[in-house]
């Protein structure tokens, strides 16, 4: 029976900032629940150890143990329809200069220690859409890509800030675009995954924060203009900014994102990332 107060997992980017800047005062951290902070590997490793029992979570994590875990219905972090922002693939060169640069250079292709699922993204683009040879891919740690001079994927606020003010002599590549691009649907970036087995008093209080998230989610168009003003607002980001962004980051898990998630299993399928398509299996 679980007993104690339910870990839910916190993403320490501003893509999830405007939920849990509302949830957090309904339910404050005490015996009901506990906030663990995080970025999307490290919730993954936690959620898979046991050590959190739910979080929003890179939907790729869900894709490669679907045994494991089990999902908060109605509720992801994606696209709102194609850009995102904070997803992001920076080269040296043109994008469809890339495979000609690497042949020169011998260089990998630098993904992010933070994302399970824009790693895979970029992946699936280089050989589905993009119709790239195949490179050589090698994981760094966040923000450590850009002093290497080698094309590298950055996520969460720090791509954002890259986004905003782009490094001279560097091309971006926004990963939502380019598959809403290729699939013509908004790309699911993260699921609220929970750990498989949750029972008891955690389950009861998951229950209580899935339908005051929902209800969060629903206000969220006419409480955006309000939130961006809270003094928990990072200094590097104004308001106006701030609003911008949030407008193309969507909660729902809807049709258009259940078939996106969909398409993009087959496809890490096909390349061996994943050992099969999964079903939706939820929590509540």
């Amino acid at each position: 029976m679980d007993t104690g107060p339910l870990r839910l997992g916190r993403i320490a980017y501003l893509n999830v900032w405007p939920l849990y800047e509302s949830l957090i005062p309904a339910f404050p951290e005490g015996p009901d629940v506990a906030y663990v902070p995080g970025h999307p590997s490290a919730l993954n490793a936690a959620l898979a150890e046991g050590r959190i029992d739910a979080a929003p979570a890179s939907a790729f994590a869900y894709l490669a143990r679907p045994d494991a875990f089990t999902l908060l219905p109605g509720l992801c972090i994606r696209a709102a329809v194609a850009p995102i922002r904070s997803v992001l693939l920076l080269s040296p060169v043109p994008l469809a200069e890339l495979p000609g640069h690497l042949r020169r250079t011998g260089d990998p292709v630098l993904l992010s220690g933070a994302s399970a699922s824009s790693n895979a993204l970029v992946r699936v683009l280089w050989r589905f859409a993009w119709k790239f040879p195949e490179a050589r891919f090698e994981a760094v740690p966040p923000g450590t890509g850009l002093p290497t001079g080698k094309p590298f994927v950055e996520i969460g606020d720090l791509a954002l800030g890259r986004y905003l003010d782009p490094p001279a002599g560097w091309h971006v590549t926004d990963l939502g675009q380019a598959w809403f691009d290729y699939a013509a649907t908004p790309f699911v970036f993260a699921l609220w995954i929970v750990r498989q087995g949750l029972a008891g008093r955690r389950l009861a209080a998951l229950a209580r924060l899935h339908e005051a998230l929902l209800t969060i989610n629903a206000g969220l168009p006419e409480a955006l203009p309000r939130l961006v003003g809270a003094p928990s607002r990072p200094e590097w980001i104004d308001q106006a900014a701030l609003l911008s962004y949030l407008r193309v980051v969507n909660y729902d898990l809807d049709a258009p994102a259940k078939a996106s998630l969909i398409l993009f299993a087959e496809h890490c399928r096909e390349m061996g990332l994943v050992e099969a398509v999964p079903g939706l299996r939820f929590a509540l």
